[in-house]
């Protein structure tokens, strides 16, 4: 390598980058010339703790013998560390010259702190139960919030038939039966007015659903 080399318009590019991605992300600009006073520019400095004049890094060091040859001259994603030992999304762009010369590198380091705690957050937010898997399996202790009684009664007769949009008229009186000892379970029965919105449900009379809920409060007296 020969020649100083022209870094003004990557001077100009660090600042623009740096304004682009916020307080959260360092941008720097390495010069070859100085292995021991590399940084030439920097942006957001306080990310990494370094300033203008700073060392080059070992990573960089350790990629300079690939010298942009083996692959495209940039690595992305990788972990950086800054001196407070926070954890950064890295990023490194090598500058050549003409001859396929490494002359410099840009970085861009990104503090994803931040980010990483809005996702434990989210996860927070979004917590189920340890037994939701289970309880969805056997449709138990799981709230199910419907807009009106007929979609509360349509959800179990669906369930019942395994089968969306039965007809009541296919209904046999079996299950009829399992409805309503379904919504007698929930204490839908505790509702007022809910005897005539289960028989106007299951086309059948008010003293029929009597029936049925009087054959299920006697069967779970006798232990059936």
């Amino acid at each position: 390598m020969t020649g100083e080399f022209d870094f003004s318009s990557y001077i100009h590019l660090v600042d623009f980058l740096g304004a682009c991605f916020g307080e959260n992300t360092e941008v720097v600009l390495h010069s070859f010339e100085d292995m021991n006073h590399s940084v030439i520019a920097i942006h957001n400095g306080h990310i990494s703790g370094r300033k203008i004049g700073a060392p080059l890094t070992k990573f960089a060091l350790s990629k300079l013998k690939d010298k942009g040859k083996e692959g495209p001259p940039y690595y992305l994603n990788y972990l950086g560390m800054s001196e407070n030992n926070i954890s950064l999304r890295s990023s490194s762009f090598f500058i050549l010259d003409k001859q396929g010369n490494p002359r410099g590198m840009l970085c861009i380091n990104t503090d994803v702190t931040k980010y990483q705690q809005a996702a434990e957050l989210l996860q927070k937010l979004a917590f189920m139960p340890s037994t939701y898997s289970e309880e969805k399996e056997n449709n138990n202790s799981i709230e199910v919030f419907q807009a009106t009684y007929e979609e509360v009664i349509q959800g179990i007769i669906n369930d019942v038939t395994q089968s969306a949009g039965v007809a009541v008229e296919r209904l046999t009186v079996d299950e009829k039966v399992e409805i309503v000892k379904r919504l007698n379970d929930e204490k839908f029965f505790l509702i007022k007015g809910a005897v005539s919105q289960v028989s106007d449900m299951l086309g059948v009379s008010e003293a029929t659903v009597y029936r049925y809920l009087s054959n299920i409060n006697k069967k779970m007296k006798n232990g059936e």
